[in-house]
């Protein structure tokens, strides 16, 4: 599965993201990850969720990023569920120019039985029409 939180910035994405991963470390059987482009939230996340900033890697792009999510989920196959916060820092593109990683997203959801959820900023256009295949909730 694939899920998106959208909505402007300052609608409160991150932390219904954060609540969100807290609350999935109860329910699921497997292991929890939680992907953010810095540190600057790693203090509200569960200590059993694993905490991962990317600023440490250096990740400059979707290509990079889809590339260490791979690493991620080879390295352990017990994760259930990958969160991630702060997609257009992290990728340095605008939604409407990841349709190639949300399909490359897609694989990798099929293939390893891994869930995503992802916030994701929409501030002023509708989202792009790749997107409404998966489950959304739109935030003011």
């Amino acid at each position: 599965m694939i899920k998106l939180f959208m909505g402007k910035k300052g609608s409160g994405k991150t932390k219904r993201l954060i609540d969100s991963a807290n609350d999935s470390i109860k329910k699921v059987k497997g292991h929890v990850v939680y992907v953010d482009y810095d540190n600057s939230h790693m203090f509200q996340i569960d200590y059993r969720v694993r905490f991962i900033s990317t600023k440490e890697y250096q990740i400059t792009d979707e290509e990079g990023f889809y590339g260490f999510l791979c690493g991620i989920i080879a390295s352990n196959y017990d994760i259930e569920t990958v969160f991630i916060d702060s997609l257009y820092s992290i990728t340095r593109k605008e939604l409407k120019e990841l349709e190639g990683f949300f399909s490359k997203l897609d694989s990798l959801e099929m293939k390893y039985n891994v869930s995503f959820i992802l916030s994701v900023n929409c501030d002023k256009e509708e989202p792009p029409m790749f997107l409404s295949k998966y489950t959304s909730i739109t935030l003011d």
